[in-house]
């Protein structure tokens, strides 16, 4: 980026054309709106907009950061999810779309089998995308908590919350899976938690990101097995359970299924892509 040192006669016109750096044009964009605190029809539509060595320098570190793989939702402080917009930060993952196959689960079972105030609970938060995108998409009456490990998660997952109006409907507690739970009959357990191997954590697109979301042993399953361990006192007789998965996990986490839950059924979905990523367990 050596041409944007020193140049105090640069607009975005020049700047788009001139600088060489290994980001996509729309990342490129991306980067300079928030440099700008524009939106992009500005960018577009301003393109002899002169900028400032502040513009120039807000721009230049956000592009070291893209660089270093810092995610675009961590350098503009959010992430669209389920048509919601959710504040997300270093302690928290990035919502991707393949985790909307949780809330649309969810959503469908509420519907179809209409329990009364059932208790729905989202294991590992995070920024609450998954406990607030249902609670803010189901209309009828419900009990909902949230937990994580994170202080840092659950603080962000509350000013979302607010953010949503749903400060007053949601529950939040820092525990460890089920440790600091009361001793509820939960009806509806979501839960993205780490499911990673130490293999798959050398992926570049994820180095930003809190690996205490991410790693779960060597197989990607510790913390599914932790969980399923502990889950049956606090299941109520009838109930949906929700787990985003990685694909090759189908297999063990099916035979970890039965070892505490054998009467459960089991069903595997796939996402978009067709690749396995959602265990859907149920009475």
């Amino acid at each position: 980026m050596a041409s944007l040192q020193g140049n105090s006669s640069l607009n975005i016109k020049n700047l788009l054309n001139k600088t060489q750096i290994d980001l996509s044009p729309d990342e490129f964009t991306s980067l300079l709106s928030l440099s700008l605190g524009r939106s992009l029809e500005y960018i577009y539509k301003n393109p002899e907009k002169k900028l400032s060595a502040n513009n120039v320098r807000a721009f230049r570190s956000l592009v070291k950061k893209r660089l270093a793989k810092w995610p675009l939702a961590y350098l503009r402080g959010y992430k669209e999810f389920y048509g919601l917009k959710f504040l997300v930060s270093k302690h928290t993952l990035v919502p991707r779309p393949e985790s909307e196959l949780l809330i649309e689960q969810a959503i469908n079972y509420l519907k179809k089998s209409q329990p009364e105030n059932p208790i729905i609970i989202d294991l590992g938060t995070g920024s609450g995308c998954l406990i607030l995108s249902i609670a803010k998409n189901y209309n009828g009456s419900a009990q909902y908590w949230a937990s994580d490990f994170s202080s840092s998660a659950l603080k962000v997952a509350h000013t979302n919350a607010r953010h949503l109006g749903l400060n007053k409907k949601i529950k939040f507690i820092k525990s460890n899976l089920l440790k600091n739970i009361p001793p509820l009959k939960l009806d509806i357990i979501v839960a993205n938690l780490p499911y990673l191997n130490p293999k798959q954590m050398a992926e570049p697109s994820i180095s930003q990101e809190p690996k205490s979301a991410l790693l779960a042993g060597t197989d990607g399953l510790k913390y599914y097995k932790k969980l399923l361990e502990t889950l049956p006192e606090f299941l109520n007789n009838k109930y949906l359970i929700l787990l985003e998965i990685d694909p090759d996990q189908k297999d063990k986490l099916a035979d970890t299924i039965k070892k505490y839950l054998p009467d459960a059924k089991v069903e595997f979905i796939p996402d978009l892509t067709g690749y396995i990523r959602i265990a859907k367990i149920t009475t």
